[in-house]
């Protein structure tokens, strides 16, 4: 006969499960603070204290998850790859719009959200590409790979336009991908400095109104 209480599996590792998630959800708090405090002021202004301030965690926290700065930076890339990737994924699956208006609508769609922040901010990639590249090579290789993903990405939706016959046979698609990412770069920088949408509209216009089409 057994005596005294008995506890399920799941009672048991209930305390842990919850303890995983609260840790998971600091770590996630501090890399997305730190990424929208990064897309304002860059790297090497972003201090720990205002990442702390900002996700309203304890300084042990942060550093119980990175070991220096520029890993946080790492997971902040990921972050901001996972977050445009996720922008992204459901246009380019989008099957009732043709390849090029829904590679269209991914461009219009994020300059939507740059526009409603003032023409702020920009792209992480481009922003830490031009300061760190040549300060960490960590940084750098993760920004080259989150880049290239993308292009990789944009390549697959103009071949498909390719297959439907709305470009010509002869397009070089990763040619053309490389340079609307290297374009796409270049407008929002001028955006930034003109602090007008302008160049954006333009980055539309060309593109998709004289450049990709039959």
């Amino acid at each position: 006969m057994q005596t005294g209480v008995q506890f399920t599996l799941d009672e048991l590792d209930k305390p842990v499960y919850l303890f995983l998630v609260r840790k998971n959800h600091a770590k996630s708090d501090i890399v997305r603070a730190g990424m929208e405090i990064m897309l304002r002021k860059g790297f090497s202004a972003t201090g720990v204290e205002a990442i702390l301030k900002e996700a309203d965690v304890s300084k042990g926290s942060f550093y119980n998850f990175f070991s220096s700065k520029e890993e946080f930076g790492l997971a902040v890339i990921d972050e901001f790859r996972a977050k445009m990737g996720a922008i992204f994924q459901p246009i380019a699956e989008d099957t009732s719009l043709p390849p090029l208006a829904r590679l269209r609508k991914y461009f219009e769609t994020v300059f939507g959200m740059f526009e409603r922040d003032n023409c702020t901010k920009g792209c992480l990639f481009g922003n830490l590409g031009l300061e760190m590249a040549d300060q960490s090579e960590a940084v750098r290789e993760r920004i080259n790979y989150g880049l290239q993903l993308w292009t990789d990405k944009i390549c697959g939706l103009l071949e498909e336009a390719q297959d439907a016959r709305q470009l010509p046979a002869d397009l070089d698609p990763r040619l053309m991908a490389e340079t609307l990412v290297s374009s796409f770069e270049g407008a929002l920088l001028l955006a930034k400095v003109k602090k007008s949408p302008q160049p954006l509209r333009r980055f539309i216009a060309f593109y998709f109104e004289r450049v990709l089409t039959t």
